[in-house]
């Protein structure tokens, strides 16, 4: 498995090398414009190639639709929260499989009333105000004005899935909703983050530094 993913991540890297090449010298720009492009396209040649695992294997287990309304609320609220991210390609790989595939076969035998729906709404909306957003140590959050700005659309995000989960009369489709926003809610959870010895608020560092300066 771990030859695999190696092999896997060095083709993505490779080609993403060379049409960051192609892309750069049509530009005519210099090495850090490259290196610039080659992470971007990389990026995007992993998350297409990861996306292509999970809904190709949702397909084939007839979950396509189930996956899709899932894993769009989740992405909803975690444009807005951020939160962990796995610390490679192919742990990540297999948190989504085990995530998007998983989840929608448990929410087969997990309706939600709107009972349900209005509960777990306000749960979310108040763990979004108290945690988010949640930044990595690679990918620290800087400016108390842009993290506010980011918690208030989070709580809107959450809200707004929310409001459609309560509205839609099939309970199975409720569950899908609400449980897509939850999985980003654990996502941000300093719980997690301890559970997984990551740290958090990982701005301050940088924050404190600039202060110094």
């Amino acid at each position: 498995m771990q030859e695999e993913s190696v092999q896997r991540i060095g083709i993505i890297e490779s080609l993403a090398s060379r049409m960051a090449l192609w892309l750069n010298k049509e530009r005519q720009g210099d090495h850090i414009d490259y290196l610039k492009m080659k992470l971007g396209i990389e990026t995007i040649l992993t998350n297409v190639s990861k996306g292509l695992i999970v809904y190709g294997l949702a397909i084939l287990l007839g979950l396509f639709l189930q996956t899709l309304i899932l894993h769009v609320a989740y992405a909803v609220v975690r444009r807005y929260a951020y939160g962990l991210h796995a610390n490679s390609s192919t742990v990540c790989s297999i948190v989504s499989i085990i995530l998007f595939i998983g989840t929608p076969i448990l929410s087969q035998y997990l309706p939600f009333t709107r009972l349900m729906v209005i509960g777990c709404g306000l749960l979310f909306i108040t763990l979004l105000y108290l945690y988010a957003p949640a930044d990595t140590d690679k990918s620290p959050i800087i400016g108390a004005e842009r993290r506010r700005s980011l918690r208030m659309k989070s709580i809107v995000a959450c809200a707004v899935v929310t409001g459609v989960a309560f509205l839609y009369p099939d309970p199975f489709i409720r569950s899908l909703l609400m449980l897509g926003v939850a999985i980003q809610i654990v996502m941000i959870l300093p719980l997690t983050y301890k559970l997984l010895k990551r740290s958090v608020k990982n701005y301050e560092q940088y924050e404190t530094e600039s202060r110094s300066a």
